[in-house]
Order: C-alpha cells, then structure tokens, then sequence
C-alpha cells in the first residue's frame, strides 16, 4: 500500500463510481479494480459492495477511509513540515514564450537562476 493508493481509495469511495474515479486519477477502470482488489487481499476484507449499477462502502470499507483519511493529512503535515524548513526554493518551472522572445530575452533572464 502507498500514498497512490489511499488516493485512488478516499477517491473511490467519495464518488462510488469505478469510471469517473479512473478518469479523474488519470488510469483504466481495470487498473483501478485490480488496485482496490489489491488492497482489500491485503486487508482480508472486501472494502466495497458492487454490483453493475452500484458501489458502497462496506463496514470494514468505512473504517480504512477513516484511516486513509488520517494518513493521508499526516503525510501532506509532515510534506509541509519538511518544506518549511527547507531554505532552497525547488521544483520544476515551465516558460512559454514566442521565438523571438526565447532568443532575445530569455537567455539573459535565465542567467539569473543558475547558480
């Protein structure tokens, strides 16, 4: 289990709908059976009720979204956390600009961010 997963869970269990948590999580339908599959082997209990029309949480289901749930705030606490205490400023930058603007500009712009 990993932090993907309790998404595509907490996902699934808000929307109750296999096709628009697939969509919204950007994989297949059967990917994400096979993942909820997964966890529920790894658990030992079935975490929803489906059928060709429906999906519900089960008991055991409502319990692992109290506990995804918590998690996940822990872990997005504990990423901030870390963050603040970083001094350096990181990630990754995207510019669009004309021709023009890339080789009359730019360069001289970038200039100032390389270390």
């Amino acid at each position: 289990m990993n932090i993907r997963d309790l998404k595509l869970f907490l996902h699934l269990a808000d929307s109750c709908h296999f096709g628009r948590t697939a969509n919204a999580m950007h994989i297949s339908p059967s990917k994400l059976s096979r993942q909820i599959q997964r966890l529920e082997e790894s658990f030992g209990h079935i975490l929803f009720m489906r059928d060709n029309r429906t999906v519900r949480l089960t008991e055991a289901g409502k319990q692992f979204k109290q506990f995804a749930q918590q998690t996940l705030f822990e872990y997005q606490q504990l990423r901030h956390s870390l963050n603040q205490q970083s001094a350096l400023l990181t990630g990754e930058l995207r510019l669009f600009c004309s021709v023009t603007a890339a080789y009359s500009h730019l360069p001289k712009l970038l200039d100032n961010f390389i270390l």
